[in-house]
């Protein structure tokens, strides 16, 4: 059985940014597949590598500001630029975990990764979500379930 990793990054302190995090979190409460580990990722960049390179499949989620309407999902593999519309900001944690995939991708030891990304409304301090990204909590969740029952195919 393949082995898959769900990774949660961003920032819990600044509302939406911390999307991923609040996933890993609900995540951590269900019932998963044997084969599935959770991992709340942070703003970690390169130190994730050792964290990630014994799974053969990858599931991140995360904040991205696309420039959509809060709440709009986005699925994509890493060198599939094409998952966004327009012109992307790019935080200080995603330019560390651009830095992982590129790296892990170089070396050989990066897992088959998709990612599933949310349009944020809000970096604002505080650690709950908006309630525009509370309301997509369930299809987020939806989204990684079926990204690993296509895996365990």
């Amino acid at each position: 059985m393949q082995k898959i990793v769900v990774l949660g990054v961003g920032n819990i302190l600044f509302q939406d940014e911390g999307v991923g995090i609040h996933v890993i979190q609900a995540l951590q409460k269900m019932n998963l597949p044997e084969n599935v580990d959770v991992i709340e990722g942070g703003t970690a960049g390169l130190e994730l590598l050792p964290l990630i390179e014994d799974y053969s499949h990858m599931i991140v989620v995360d904040a991205v500001n696309a420039g959509e309407k809060p709440g709009t999902l986005f699925r994509f593999k890493p060198d599939d630029v094409t998952g966004f519309p327009g012109n992307i900001e790019t935080s200080v944690h995603q330019l560390g975990l651009l830095e992982v995939l590129q790296m892990g991708k170089l070396i050989g030891k990066l897992p088959d990764t998709v990612i599933i990304a949310v349009q944020p409304k809000s970096f604002d301090w505080g650690m709950e979500l908006t309630p525009e990204l509370q309301a997509k909590m369930p299809q987020i969740i939806d989204l990684v379930f079926k990204e690993i029952k296509k895996i365990n195919k």
